[in-house]
Order: C-alpha cells, then structure tokens, then sequence
C-alpha cells in the first residue's frame, strides 16, 4: 500500500535538501539554512541526524517546521518535509519519512503512517529495486550513492550514472526516483539526464556561502536541461 493518490504528485521533487547538522554549523543554524533553500526553491526538505537523542531530534525538527512554513508565507510555495529514519517523530509530527534498508520493514512503517504520509526508500541494488516492486510500498526511491560522498559512508557502492540509469528503466516509472550522493553545481545536469526526477544535495548547500542562492541554481538547472 502507498499514500493515498494525489500525495506524491503535489511534491515538487527537483530539489531535494537533506539536513546535516555539523555541515550546517551546529543544530542551531539547521533551521536557517532550511529556509534559505526553500527560498531559493527546494521543494523537499529531510531532517537527518544520526547522532541526536530522540527528544533533541525532535527539537531540531520542530525548527525545520517553523522555517519551511516561514518560507512558505513569503513564498507561497510549500516544501514536504521528510525525516529521516526517526519513526516516531515522523508519526507525532504528522511528517514523510525516509528510511534506508535496514530502517526496519517498510511495510509495518506504512501500517503506522498510514495513507497520508510519504515513504521514501533507499535504492542501492537491482534486488532491492526487485523486492520494492514486487510489493509497492515506497512513494519514492532514493537511488544511492551516485557517486561516493563524505557525507554519507554508510552507503553501499557508487550507482555512477549508468547504474542509475539502469535502476530507473527497471522503476518503470512506478513511482519518483530522486539521486542522492556527491550531487552539486557542477554535475548536476548529468545525474538529470539520467531521468531521475529529482536531485538530493547536502553539502551544496549546508555549506555555501548563500544557501539561498545555492539552490536557485540547482533548480535552475532543471530548465536548461
């Protein structure tokens, strides 16, 4: 079972930002930066922090909250907000969530978030693509790592753009697929050109100068494809 229709269609997944918190300077300056990249166009927004107790992963995205719905009042333009892997903080906030394959079973995730939240999943093989397909439950696919990335070790071997290539033809369209992994200005458009249809970043814009205007040029490199 996925969301409902209609949920995955409203989400405008071009530009995907995950958080990262020493990245971003420390937890209080995550916030920030979110909405700086929601201003200059992120339409996806994933709190990740690996090291933070529950009750301070909480906090820190009750921030991210409030500065995408800041973004939004200046903008009108609403950004989905996922979190990553913590469960229960995605059910008490009413969030999307993303999990990886070893996140626990996708399926007991949809049967607590029911029809009105998104999943995200974690694509790094054919098999794992295989075993999604055989009993759709993810509303978009995370195909990763594209390329290997300091950001991320966990992760198992680099897709490079024909692995991601591959991996799309065989998604068949099912549902979105968005590139994550050493993604930024400069390579952009050839993970684009692979079909995905979106492109997550971390460090291009955690760590620029102007978040804001880091991101209005990954989105606008949609445009000129």
């Amino acid at each position: 079972m996925r969301a409902r229709d209609g949920v995955a269609r409203a989400v405008d997944w071009r530009l995907y930002y995950v958080t990262d918190t020493a990245l971003s300077g420390g937890p209080d300056r995550v916030a920030p930066i979110v909405e700086q990249a929601v201003l200059g166009g992120a339409g996806v927004v994933q709190v990740r922090d690996k090291h933070l107790d529950d009750d301070a992963f909480a906090e820190l995205t009750r921030s991210v909250m409030l500065a995408v719905e800041r973004a939004f009042d200046a903008t009108g333009r609403r950004a989905a907000i996922f979190v990553n892997d913590r469960l229960s903080v995605a059910e008490r906030f009413g969030l999307h969530l993303h999990q990886g394959q070893s996140d626990g079973d996708i399926r007991a995730t949809r049967d607590l978030l029911g029809e009105d939240s998104l999943i995200g999943l974690s694509i790094s093989t054919v098999t794992q693509l295989l075993t999604e397909l055989a009993d759709p439950t993810a509303d978009v696919l995370g195909l990763s790592p594209i390329w290997a990335t300091p950001t991320k070790t966990d992760t198992d071997a680099a897709l490079g753009l024909d692995g991601a290539r591959g991996l799309i033809a065989l998604n068949g369209g099912h549902c979105p697929t968005v590139g994550i992994g050493g993604i930024n200005a400069s390579n952009a458009r050839d993970v684009i050109d692979t079909g995905v249809d979106g492109i997550c970043v971390v460090s291009a814009i955690a760590t620029a100068p102007d978040p804001r205007a880091a991101a209005a040029e990954l989105l606008s490199i949609w445009s000129t494809r």
